[in-house]
């Protein structure tokens, strides 16, 4: 049997807590358990504590979390992901994942 040397991976995602989208998400449900969420905006700073020039989106965790609350609500999320170069405007999450599940 040949042996193979198993080497690690780090990845650039380290979830130690919550992102700020899922935050914005799970605290309006709290708030208005039976209104759909119309609209995010997403914005991130830089270092120096300036806006990033190109716009961020959020991680895969945070896009399932919207895929499942427009599933719910049977209503798309309009969502702004700014930067200060240009801010992208996307109708659905399923813009950024066409190819997601949502029967469980």
């Amino acid at each position: 049997m040949k042996e193979i040397e198993v080497k690690p991976q780090e990845n650039a995602a380290f979830p130690a807590g919550i992102c700020a989208e899922r935050s914005a998400i799970f605290a309006a449900g709290a708030q208005y358990p039976d209104q759909p969420v119309v609209m995010l905006a997403i914005a991130a700073r830089s270092r120096e504590g300036e806006f990033t020039e190109e716009p961020v989106s959020p991680c895969g965790t945070c896009r399932q979390v919207l895929i499942e609350t427009e599933t719910r609500f049977q209503h798309p999320i309009r969502i702004l992901l700014y930067g200060q170069r240009c801010v992208y405007i996307l109708d659905s999450i399923k813009q950024l994942m066409p190819l997601s599940f949502t029967e469980f």
